[in-house]
């Protein structure tokens, strides 16, 4: 279209209550922000026509004026709707003349950085009165300016018809906001009452995000900061719900467990959403809006890719997760492209992102629910394998009650009553040789060695039931003591470095080492068939580090999960103990076990 100084006329006649001005006007771009409309006026070879039906020109920091001219035919109140209420700075021009001789100049100055109560009409949107003359052009200027998308889409319409046309949508923000509301409470409850933090993360993020929705649709700066519009900018609320967002995503899928490392590039998506706060509090909101986009694209990449690496390990409420976030993400890429007039404008481009966080919070709601019914269902199984277990402790528990009684009675009977058999027998001999001193002299001497024997017999049976001397010499020599006799046995032989450290367990504690110890060498010496062995205890920060070797055939890696009643043994007591254990291969054979105990 070639260059022209004036737009044509638009005629509001009767039949119609709504005006589209689509390419009915001229444009001119200010990027220096200085015109006035005197400047304007005199120089109207500087409009261009439009070549859009609606002005988008994305983010700009430039001042656009728009001129049109229009007529009125009937005698009806028109009003101009800008139904883009996140618009900065709207101010409107007109000129008219009631008389032949009598100019006037109605000028209405607007927009999301001016409170609420500034508006010739109060609602959300942005509607203005024209204050025609019936059968007068009037030529009408708009300066409009953005700190975030210049998109100005305009109509001319009765206020009959902007209420009616705007039931509609209404009726969906009550729906949506409402919906967004119910998932609020009920997840704020069942945080309440479980203490879950992913669910806290969930109610913030969903709130900043229904918050980001309403300074779109222009019910941020009416119920929430009417008086404050200072704060009515979607960096905050955007840079929040980003913030809560990644909080949310790492609690969520446990990215510490299944991905740590990825985990910690989601630092450049807070760095970025502080920065987008820092640089709007600064005065750079338009700066902070493209950054914005750019922390979308990022999300976009982290939440996709962790999402994906969780569900690969098994996690399956992360399909959920992965489902809920791209259909809000492709909502929000939508409607950036419907701001940057790459879509056209209509009911589905305007309400996309609307559509996709709604979409998205039911999604999330429900992965939450699975995630809890996740964890029940491996909380009633872990409880279920933990009862077999303590039943299967507790009759191996009862099993070995009973042997070592069997044992115990065994050397009682075996040992020590025959050694007090023959003290009774030795004793009847001396009754019978009192008249024989020296018979009863070598009698004497017979039964002082058999009642020493007895003696010993006794501190055997109670050494082994209860190391005495661990509370006499401590746990270092006792074990020491033990090592001794294993190696006394002539069927292994033991390499010791034990480092010194007594007092640093309680004696009940001390005792638990001492019978872990003892139990790992049992078990070397019934099952490894090993021929030497190595024990190496030391203490460095605040924990005991047991480590036995051994050249064996080894154990299997299912005994090393359930074991025996010794093992299992050994692992209450390490429960006890707060230490860990591991089990490994040692090379060229043999085994290795390490443990870990704090103090």
């Amino acid at each position: 279209m070639g260059q022209t100084t004036e737009p044509p006329v638009i005629e509001l006649g009767y039949g119609r209550s709504n005006y589209v001005i689509g390419r009915n006007m001229l444009v001119l771009e200010d990027p220096a922000n200085t015109l006035k409309l005197s400047d304007v006026e005199a120089k109207p070879e500087l409009f261009q026509p439009i070549t859009q039906e609606t002005l988008n020109v994305g983010p700009s920091a430039s001042t656009f004026w728009l001129k049109w001219r229009v007529v009125s035919k009937m005698p009806r109140e028109w009003f101009l709707h800008v139904r883009a209420p996140f618009l900065k700075q709207v101010d409107l021009y007109i000129e008219t003349r009631p008389t032949y001789d009598v100019i006037m100049q109605h000028v209405t100055k607007v927009g999301s950085a001016l409170p609420y109560h500034d508006r010739p009409v109060l609602v959300n949107q942005t509607i203005l009165p024209l204050n025609l003359v019936r059968n007068d052009t009037a030529t009408i200027y708009l300066r409009v300016r953005s700190n975030s998308i210049i998109r100005v889409p305009l109509e001319i319409s009765t206020i009959q018809h902007i209420y009616e046309n705007s039931q509609q949508n209404d009726v969906a923000h009550g729906f949506y906001f409402g919906l967004i509301a119910a998932l609020i409470i009920y997840n704020l409850f069942v945080f309440i009452s479980i203490r879950e933090r992913a669910y806290l993360y969930y109610v913030f993020y969903i709130f900043f995000v229904a918050l980001n929705i309403s300074y779109i649709k222009g019910h941020f700066l009416q119920f929430i900061a009417p008086h404050f519009p200072q704060a009515n900018h979607s960096n905050y609320t955007g840079s929040l719900a980003f913030i809560f967002a990644l909080f949310f995503t790492n609690s969520f899928l446990n990215t510490s467990y299944y991905c740590p490392r990825l985990k910690k590039s989601g630092w450049l998506i807070l760095v970025s959403c502080v920065a987008i706060i820092a640089l709007s509090l600064s005065g750079y909101l338009l700066l902070g809006f493209q950054l914005n986009w750019v922390t979308v694209g990022l999300f976009l990449i982290y939440s996709n890719l962790t999402g994906y690496v969780v569900l690969r390990q098994g996690f399956k409420p992360a399909r959920y997760y992965l489902m809920g976030f791209t259909i809000l993400l492709l909502g929000i890429f939508i409607f950036m492209l419907k701001d940057m007039a790459i879509l056209p404008e209509n009911w589905f481009t305007e309400g996309a992102y609307q559509i996709g966080s709604a979409l998205e919070a039911i999604i999330l709601s429900f992965a939450l629910a699975n995630k809890l019914n996740t964890y029940k269902k491996e909380k009633e199984v872990t409880q279920a394998e933990a009862l077999a277990q303590a039943t299967l402790f507790s009759q191996q528990l009862i099993g070995s009650q009973e042997s070592e009684r069997k044992r115990v009675a065994a050397e009682l009977h075996d040992s020590l009553g025959q050694s007090l058999g023959m003290v009774k027998n030795k004793v009847l001999m001396i009754k019978r040789d009192a008249e024989k001193p020296e018979l009863r002299e070598k009698q004497v001497r017979d039964l002082e060695e058999m009642v020493a024997e007895a003696i010993q017999e006794v501190r055997n049976i109670s050494y082994n039931l209860r190391p005495l001397h661990l509370e006499l010499l401590g746990i270092t020599q006792s074990l020491n003591s033990l090592l001794e006799d294993v190696i006394e046995t002539g069927l292994i032989g033991v390499e010791t470095d034990i480092e010194n450290f007594d007092n640093l367990l309680t004696k009940s504690n001390e005792m638990n080492v001492f019978r872990i110890v003892q139990e790992c060498f049992n078990n070397i010496l019934k099952h490894a068939h090993a021929t030497a062995a190595r024990i190496h205890i030391h203490t460095e920060d605040a924990m005991i580090t047991i480590r036995i070797e051994d050249n064996g055939v080894g154990i299997q890696p299912a005994a090393t999960e359930k074991g025996g009643f010794g093992m299992i043994g050994i692992r209450e007591r390490l429960n006890i103990l707060n230490g860990r254990i591991q089990i490994l291969e040692n090379k060229p054979s043999g085994t290795i076990i390490h443990i870990q105990i704090p103090f």
